[in-house]
């Protein structure tokens, strides 16, 4: 065992000058170690010659820009009240995320040089994290455990729209107080600079197991390392202010009617419920082609090959 410390000791010290050959040779020395100690009956853990870094822990206290949610004690229930000893309404709900800038009749950008398109590609790509982040604070707030079915409907100016039947009834004020305090943060490094495109591209180093900088070879830095120094979010989506909250009657021919609004889009293709068709104006076409722009450049996960052209070694599989 102290020979093993004594070559530990010495990798972490060539690991931080750079011998790459030499932090090699150790661990193919260590490696042959370790199995002839299990062999001669060691039993434990091994500290590992490059031991996992240490999470980084983020701040959970709610944004000051966020109003306060109410929390009330869930009861094991998931259905809603029972009025007038037989009635027992569902709700509907519908939200919608920010405006990005003005769209004409046809959802096109009015004017397409002013029209956020990055965070409407960024709110895109985080939205399924926003509505779940939305059912949680919903069920704290409420006090039991809320059930709904939902979908998603792409509006014309391509913009994630969430439709939801919920299992029992809830204020409209409280809906609309839940969902304005609802936020999502994103604690990725920045990605607002492209460093590299077109032909100049991070180059895999096979003895360096990194993608490195093709100009001087230098490792990108690791997810870990990238995220280190982070003090604020790169990115903080919320829902627009277009919330609609009606109470329906389950049996009743509205019920019906918006239950076969919501299946429909389970059929339909993004390309059919945005109503990018053979008939599409020009304006349309130019309008879903800058989002699907920037969308390709906005990574999409902290695994997300994209992140190598903003200087990023992506998040290695099977790490947390």
């Amino acid at each position: 065992m102290a020979t093993r410390a004594d070559l530990c000791a010495v990798y972490t010290e060539c690991k931080t000058i750079g011998d790459e050959n030499t932090c090699e040779q150790i661990a193919e020395s260590v490696t042959e170690l370790d199995t002839e100690l299990r062999a001669a009956g060691v039993r434990g853990r091994l500290t590992p010659l490059d031991p996992p870094p240490k999470p980084v822990k983020r701040s959970t206290r709610r944004r000051q820009d966020a109003p306060d949610l109410p929390r009330r004690p869930v009861e094991k229930r998931t259905v809603g009240r029972v009025f007038a000893g037989r009635y027992r309404p569902s709700t509907f709900l519908t939200l919608t995320l920010d405006s990005y800038g003005r769209v004409d009749a046809e959802g096109a950008a009015v004017d397409p040089d002013r029209y956020d398109y990055r965070r409407a590609a960024r709110d895109a790509i985080h939205f399924p994290a926003l509505v779940d982040r939305f059912w949680q604070n919903t069920r704290r707030c409420v006090g039991w455990e809320v059930q709904y079915f939902g979908t998603v409907e792409p509006q014309k100016r391509g913009a994630p729209h969430f439709h939801a039947a919920i299992r029992g009834a809830i204020p409209r004020t409280e809906l609309r107080a839940i969902t304005t305090a609802t936020y999502h943060q994103v604690w990725w490094p920045a990605h607002d600079q492209l460093l590299y495109s077109g032909q100049r591209l991070p180059v895999w180093d096979t003895r360096a197991k990194a993608f490195t900088d093709p100009d001087t070879g230098t490792p990108l830095p690791t997810w870990d390392q990238a995220c280190e120094d982070l003090t604020e979010p790169a990115h903080v989506v919320r829902f627009g202010t277009q919330i609609h909250v009606k109470g329906i009657l389950g049996g009743t021919e509205e019920a019906g009617r918006h239950v076969g609004y919501l299946t429909k889009y389970l059929a339909k293709s993004v390309g059919q419920a945005a109503g990018l068709g053979d008939h599409a104006t020009d304006a349309q076409r130019d309008h879903a082609r800058r989002l699907h722009a920037e969308l390709r450049v906005t990574p999409c996960s902290p695994r997300c090959p994209v992140w190598l052209l903003y200087g990023v070694h992506p998040k290695a599989p099977g790490t947390r």
